[in-house]
């Protein structure tokens, strides 16, 4: 699995690597897409109604054949979104290794046309939670985990760790001190605090709106999904 910083190429750059480059840099870069991905996937398969450890084998054994067959080798910026790409690809591989189960049980490696149809109304049963929630949510947690990083290394390499770390809480709501205690601990105005604040907030919308354009088809509204994701993770 690779550190965090190799999160930050580009998503897209990842899928063209895992295209066009030489073998071991295709794998890991498909290794990379696949360590950050598995948790949308993993919350699925639970949301579906998988236990804990089927969840994990599932999400396991799609992803170990989608680096053999090199799954992101089918992903195409100009078809759409790479997290609409990666849920078909795995509600196929879902249904693929039930119809496996199936014909396994029977003994006789056909399938009868009522199981099919079984699966596929359990599918559609609008009565469950839609497992796709689930796997928004994480996803959208990925992305703005992402621009968190993505943030804080900014800072960082400006030599304002100090002043990231003070601020960071002010994204979420959840700072530990009032403006005013922060102006004294670092020895500045209480209106520089506030410019920094809206700053810090201006940066972080900037990076996050980024990393949702590396995780969308061509053409399509960044500003849309944005608010998409923010709403899921509201609900």
């Amino acid at each position: 699995m690779q550190g965090n910083s190799s999160f930050q190429a580009t998503r897209w750059t990842l899928v063209q690597r895992v295209k066009e480059a030489n073998a071991a840099d295709a794998q890991e870069a498909l290794n990379v897409l696949c360590s950050m991905y598995w948790r949308p996937l993993y919350a699925f398969a639970r949301g579906y109604g998988r236990s804990m450890e089927d969840a994990e084998d599932v999400v396991q054994g799609f992803l170990a054949k989608g680096i053999e067959k090199a799954l992101f080798s089918a992903a195409d910026q100009e078809k759409g979104k790479m997290r609409t790409f990666l849920l078909t690809a795995f509600k196929r591989y879902l249904r693929d290794e039930h119809v496996k189960s199936v014909a396994l049980k029977r003994g006789d490696g056909k399938v009868d046309t009522t199981d099919i149809a079984a699966e596929e109304e359990r599918w559609a049963d609008s009565k469950a939670v839609d497992p796709t929630v689930g796997f928004d949510k994480r996803w959208a947690i990925i992305v703005v985990e992402s621009a968190r990083e993505q943030l804080e290394k900014k800072y960082a390499s400006e030599g304002k760790s100090d002043l990231y770390e003070a601020l960071a809480g002010s994204l979420t709501g959840e700072l530990e001190e009032d403006y005013q205690s922060i102006a004294d601990r670092l020895e500045v105005s209480l209106s520089a605090v506030k410019v920094e604040v809206h700053r810090l907030r201006k940066r972080f919308g900037e990076m996050l709106r980024a990393e949702i354009v590396e995780t969308i088809g061509e053409g399509e509204d960044p500003d849309q999904e944005l608010r998409y994701l923010i709403g899921i993770l509201s609900d």
